[in-house]
């Protein structure tokens, strides 16, 4: 058994309030969720199959703007390869 700290992995999250702009703005929004709800219970069941990996999970809130403007300052889509990298950015940003 080893005592290394659990790997970290961030979560894409969305507010209820946001879902909807996050989707417009998106450039592959036919890969996320029709509604809210549905994208919720797809989150909730991946963050509960990493933390019982043993995964240490952060959900990191991607707001409409802000990402918006990483994406601009980028020079990249607004998809999943920048919803990843966005994520690992604010989650190496975040962690301990």
């Amino acid at each position: 058994m080893t005592n290394e700290p659990a790997r970290r992995i961030g979560l894409p999250w969305y507010s209820r309030e946001d879902y909807q702009r996050i989707r417009e703005i998106m450039a592959d929004r036919h890969n996320l969720a029709p509604t809210y709800e549905s994208w919720l219970a797809a989150a909730e069941n991946n963050e509960a199959v990493g933390r019982q990996a043993g995964l240490h999970v952060s959900r990191i809130l991607i707001e409409p703007e802000a990402f918006a403007r990483w994406c601009a300052e980028k020079n990249v889509e607004p998809d999943s390869a920048a919803r990843r990298d966005y994520v690992a950015q604010k989650n190496s940003e975040n962690a301990p």
